[in-house]
């Protein structure tokens, strides 16, 4: 086998294990892929794009090509029907009126943006996809308008997310079992005041502040993004503080 590549995307990783299991060849048999294909997709020689990643969606959940290994996913690993693109994807026709918008949110010119949301000539890019995972699970560029599917992601936590119309960053204080079974979590707000704890170990800078609780619903309108995670000691630290504010 080719040297493998240091930085892999999910797709890539799951690919890697079934060469390396010898099992790549079988897969690709069972499954219709085409095994040269597979491989240098696997390799690193080939990068997926739209049409690619719509192929395999029943097989490879389409958030997995758009992440590394090393970075966390914003949504849940989703596999889907097999994709026969018929009609919009349910991004696409979402944003049909408003493609203006988001040329400007994601920095495309405005005849792309106008051929891939309403002429339909152009497909999405990975970074488009990537990029829109700000505000929506990347399986809508894989389903038809019609399809419900379940585009929530349970936070747990230590959780750092952006949730909210506003898009504000939270650090998660509620565990999973709990944000589960009510279909909500409970946040600190992180800011840039030095009122609240500040966050250490992380990418991302601020102070989380246990006096700024909000809970949000789970499945609302304003999907709630991963960013990382917090380390525990701190979240710790934030969940005892705001407890002690609420009582």
């Amino acid at each position: 086998m080719k040297a493998i590549p240091e930085r892999l995307t999910y797709a890539q990783e799951k690919l890697i294990k079934l060469i390396e299991a010898r099992k790549l060849r079988k897969w690709c048999q069972e499954n219709g892929v085409t095994h040269s294909a597979a491989y240098k997709l696997a390799l690193g020689e080939v990068l997926p794009n739209y049409r690619i990643i719509a192929s395999m969606c029943h097989l490879i959940a389409p958030i997995d090509w758009l992440f590394f290994t090393d970075e966390p996913l914003p949504y849940e690993s989703q596999l889907l029907p097999k994709w026969e693109n018929t009609e919009p994807p349910k991004f696409i026709a979402a944003h049909r009126g408003d493609y203006r918008e988001l040329a400007a949110r994601y920095g495309l010119s405005e005849l792309i943006a106008y051929n891939i949301f309403v002429a339909r000539r152009k497909v999405p890019t990975v970074k488009l996809m990537r990029d829109a995972c700000a505000e929506a699970n990347p399986i809508e560029f894989f389903m038809p308008p019609s399809m419900e599917a379940n585009l929530t992601y349970i936070p747990k936590k230590g959780d750092i997310v952006r949730a909210g119309k506003d898009g504000n960053k939270y650090l998660v204080i509620t565990n999973s079992e709990k944000n589960a079974e009510y279909e909500s979590f409970t946040g600190c707000l992180i800011s840039a005041e030095s009122d609240g704890i500040e966050l250490t170990g992380t990418n991302t800078k601020g102070f989380a502040d246990p006096r700024f609780l909000r809970t949000f619903r789970l499945g609302s309108s304003s999907l709630t993004v991963l960013i990382e995670k917090a380390e525990a000691e701190l979240v710790d630290k934030a969940a005892k503080l705001a407890a002690e504010y609420i009582l």
